[in-house]
């Protein structure tokens, strides 16, 4: 019985750092994507990288 618990338990945490994982790398997908457009139709990349922060 309690070993039936363990594995529900460490199937629940591998489900949520799974999810830690996709929902990071998402983000930093989305992040480095993002583009921003001045008045004069220039475009500037806001993304920061790891050496601007």
């Amino acid at each position: 019985m309690l070993l039936s618990y363990l594995v529900v338990y460490f199937v629940y945490i591998a489900v949520i750092v799974l999810a830690f994982v996709i929902g990071f790398t998402l983000r930093k997908n989305k992040n480095a994507k993002m583009v921003t457009t001045d008045e004069n139709g220039n475009t500037e990349d806001t993304a920061k990288t790891d050496g601007d922060k």
